[in-house]
């Protein structure tokens, strides 16, 4: 379904009703689509940040990377520029 940006401001107490129903709807400004009214797409709350990361850590198997530094004899060592204060 898509409305304009009035009625979709006369009707909105409708249109949520809609996407609790699970219904989407468009909203558009001068036939083009500046805004959509639907139903969340994943209700479950996400995962921890750390549960992410350790599983991102067992597959790819980190532990086991080597722990050698590969830019090493890449970097410059020196103190580099003088603070100007």
């Amino acid at each position: 379904m898509r409305i304009g940006v009035a009625e979709a401001r006369r009707r909105f107490s409708e249109l949520l009703d809609r996407a609790i129903r699970g219904e989407i709807v468009e909203v558009a400004r001068r036939g083009e689509v500046v805004a959509v009214i639907g139903p969340p797409h994943d209700k479950t709350p996400p995962e921890p940040i750390r549960t992410v990361l350790q599983d991102w850590r067992t597959e790819w198997g980190v532990d086991a990377w080597p722990d050698d530094d590969p830019f090493a004899d890449v970097r410059d060592r020196s103190d580099g520029r003088p603070a100007p204060w």
